[in-house]
């Protein structure tokens, strides 16, 4: 995993987009997922 490519800094870019772009969904979605495990554990 030592490659030194051109592609590997877009690449990485990429990820931390994607990354970025899972943990504001998450944060998003956070509520509402603690009020479905809310629901369905009674």
């Amino acid at each position: 995993m030592a490659h030194h490519d051109e592609d590997y800094k877009d690449e990485s870019g990429f990820l931390s987009i994607f990354l970025g772009i899972v943990v504001l969904v998450s944060m998003a979605a956070l509520p509402a997922t603690i009020g479905w495990v809310q629901a369905f554990s009674g």
